[in-house]
């Protein structure tokens, strides 16, 4: 009986961590607005960020076993226009964002790029991406 429990105790603190883990991937990028306020970010963080936004996104997707085939299309999108995307939004950004609303601005225009039309609904409206 304490084994059943040991091991229900395992697959729930691997869950939550998983949950805790995307959840944490996802918020990437507003982390990096707050960093915004206190000193600038250079152009390399801002796209690290955003990239692990859009992938923890896409996995989001993937928690319900229904979506594990949108999921991996998803993340498939991401891999192809990911290098595309970032020439095209990024060559004329400055090499260090000071303002938030600026890596905003780029940051939406990068998840646009990368989601395309077919995942339109996982770029976020809010000013918070």
């Amino acid at each position: 009986m304490r084994f059943i429990f040991a091991i229900a105790a395992i697959v729930a603190a691997y869950l939550g961590y998983q949950h805790y883990d995307n959840e944490t991937r996802q918020n990437a990028f507003i982390d990096i607005l707050d960093t915004i306020n206190n000193q600038p970010i250079n152009q390399f963080e801002l796209k690290l960020s955003l990239n692990t936004q859009v992938e923890a996104r896409c996995q989001a997707i993937g928690k319900n076993e229904t979506n594990l085939a949108k999921m991996e299309e998803c993340l498939n999108l991401i891999e192809t226009y990911k290098d595309e995307c970032e020439l095209q939004i990024f060559r004329l950004a400055p090499i260090e964002f000071e303002d938030g609303n600026e890596a905003l601005d780029y940051g939406k225009r990068y998840q646009k790029c990368v989601y395309s039309n077919q995942f339109a609904d996982l770029v976020d409206s809010t000013n918070h991406l």
